[in-house]
């Protein structure tokens, strides 16, 4: 690449993206190597100072175009494990050779190494494909990206293994620098075996760390980073995020700006009082949905009039307008949407003590199911709502929705459109969650909840409590977990809603209405690793009033860029 007549392209986007990505990941940021480049895919003077930036920091030859050795240098060595090169051409079930090994080896190195369940072998065989599609499921349902389900390795997820999974693409030893031990590094520091700086120069203090880890984990000890390494990383550490525990990337105190997208008040009742919000997947066909990937859908729990609790609509967010989704609510607090378009809600009831709490399940065109209204005896104030992708990752199909007024959360499994109420099996798999209030208009307690394939957990955030507690397994255990275990608990919580997951480095980000602040913690650490404030309005700490905050949605951009949606029930918008 070279800026005589600029390249154009996503293979230009990919390089102009792994600069950046890499840049968050080394200590320090914004480091040795420069600073963040525009990610316009045309390889302009910014793109090729980048690539001179890259040369020099690794000591190879500087001249501007990214060739064979600052790919090498990037993580992508042609000559490894013998060919074809990583990239050259598609993979699929059958396959074999170099570039299989490449592929397995940067799988591994995360949580799909328990679903090859072996050292990279270049052989491309069933368990390869389980992996596959597990790495596509997580950057649709997660990062929100655009891209293939199918278990094969075209193009599109070429890219997105380019800027996601940058270690394996060839061993890594003493001496061998590059992009691809910056992972190695992380991976490293934070299982407590590599305590040096994140450079990406593989020097005596990496290959100790290598060593001690191989030791530990009863491989041969070489200090080389090969296969068998790779594999025993990802067994060990199973994310799927490159990041610092002790530096964590794309913190949400680094967001530039806060963007007014849309009202959210209901164009014919006026409903206001925005609540839930969410944003529509691509993981099912959008030609049959009235949703389509990308656009937003935000609960009014208010009626016009502000009367809190009389909200019925679901607004459908498109071009900087709302239009009605659906009607027929009651008092709808939280929303979620399966991979197959239904939207399920969990409704407090018009009753201020919540007796008439509900969850209802509306069709992707935006009408209740004949039987979409689910009723059980173990509601007491539907209040939060989450899906577990359970089709993407091979488990049960689950939606968990809280109890506000009793502090439990409940699973609900083999459900069949339109009969939700007569075949949904509805357990309770949570209880004794700190909880007060009677009332609509003051209750606290469990509410937002973020599910994650790993270990198939769901965070739970408490704002009776100020705290997150964590279930597991949720879609499969069969009993009451009680309280689960307490992930965080205390200030600066406060009050805490919704809750998001950061898949740029595996944090949660809850929203206090206590004080309108969004707040980021690590669930592994149990620590607080950024806030950011949304909302200026004061917030009463004894009435409440100026509390603005209580849905919030996380995705990444078409550039990966980190974007936080959230409702504000001041203004009634979303942002």
């Amino acid at each position: 690449m070279d800026d005589s007549q600029p390249l154009t392209g996503t293979d230009v986007k990919v390089f102009q993206r792994l600069y950046n990505t890499l840049l968050e990941l080394m200590d320090p940021p914004q480091g040795p190597m420069g600073s963040r480049i525009p990610i316009s895919g045309i390889f302009d003077r910014s793109s090729r100072q980048a690539a001179f930036n890259i040369q020099s920091y690794f000591g190879i030859s500087v001249d501007g175009i990214v060739g064979p050795k600052t790919y090498r240098v990037m993580g992508q060595d042609n000559f490894a494990y013998g060919g074809p090169a990583f990239g050259l051409r598609s993979l699929a079930l059958g396959t074999s050779g170099a570039d299989v090994k490449v592929l397995q080896n940067r799988l591994n190195c995360m949580r799909y190494a328990s679903l090859i369940g072996q050292p990279a072998n270049g052989s491309f065989g069933s368990s390869t494909g389980s992996a596959v599609m597990a790495f596509q499921g997580d950057n649709v349902v997660y990062r929100h990206w655009d891209m293939a389900f199918n278990g094969a390795v075209g193009p599109n997820t070429f890219d997105i293994l380019w800027i996601t999974a940058i270690t394996g693409g060839r061993n890594l030893r003493e001496g061998v620098n590059g992009f691809d031990t910056v992972g190695l590094q992380i991976m490293l520091q934070n299982l407590g075996f590599y305590r040096e700086r994140i450079n990406g120069y593989f020097g005596s203090a990496t290959r100790e760390a290598v060593r001690e880890f191989q030791s530990v984990f009863g491989i041969s000890v070489d200090g080389v980073a090969g296969p068998d390494t790779f594999y025993a990383l990802g067994r060990s550490n199973p994310v799927f995020w490159y990041s610092a525990d002790r530096f964590p990337r794309g913190r949400i105190a680094s967001l530039s700006s806060i963007r007014e997208i849309s009202s959210t008040v209901d164009p014919i009742n006026g409903d206001q009082n925005p609540y839930g919000v969410l944003l529509a997947p691509n993981t099912f066909d959008d030609t049959q949905t009235v949703l389509k990937h990308g656009d937003l859908l935000v609960s009014n729990i208010n009626n016009a009039a502000g009367v809190m609790g009389l909200g019925s609509t679901l607004e459908h967010i498109k071009s900087g307008h709302p239009t009605r989704f659906f009607g027929g609510a009651m008092a709808p607090i939280a929303i979620a949407t399966s991979n197959l378009g239904a939207t399920w809600i969990a409704d407090y009831g018009f009753n201020p003590d919540g007796s008439q709490g509900i969850v209802q399940v509306i069709s992707p065109n935006g009408t209740l199911f004949s039987g979409g209204n689910i009723r059980r005896t173990l509601f007491a104030g539907p209040w939060g709502m989450q899906f577990n992708f359970g089709e993407l990752y091979g488990l049960p199909v689950a939606f968990f929705s809280t109890n506000v007024l009793s502090g439990t959360i409940d699973r609900f499994t083999d459900f069949h459109p339109p009969n939700f109420n007569e075949d949904t099996v509805t357990i309770q798999i949570g209880s004794d969650f700190a909880h007060v209030g009677t009332t609509i208009n003051t209750v606290f307690g469990p509410q937002g909840m973020i599910w994650l394939p790993m270990g198939d957990v769901l965070y739970i955030a408490d704002g009776a409590d100020n705290s997150i507690s964590a279930l597991a397994p949720v879609s499969t255990g069969q009993n009451d977990m009680g309280p689960g275990l307490t992930i965080y608990q205390g200030p600066p919580l406060n009050k805490p809603a919704g809750l998001g997951f950061n898949p740029e480095n595996g944090n949660l980000i809850a929203v206090n209405q206590g004080d309108n602040r969004a707040i980021e913690i690590n669930p592994r650490t149990g620590r607080v690793v950024s806030a950011r404030l949304l909302d200026t309005t004061p917030v009463n700490p004894i009435t409440g009033a100026g509390s603005a905050l209580f849905g919030i949605y996380v995705a990444l951009d078409d550039n990966g860029e980190l974007v936080i949606y959230f409702t504000n029930d001041n203004t009634n918008t979303t942002f």
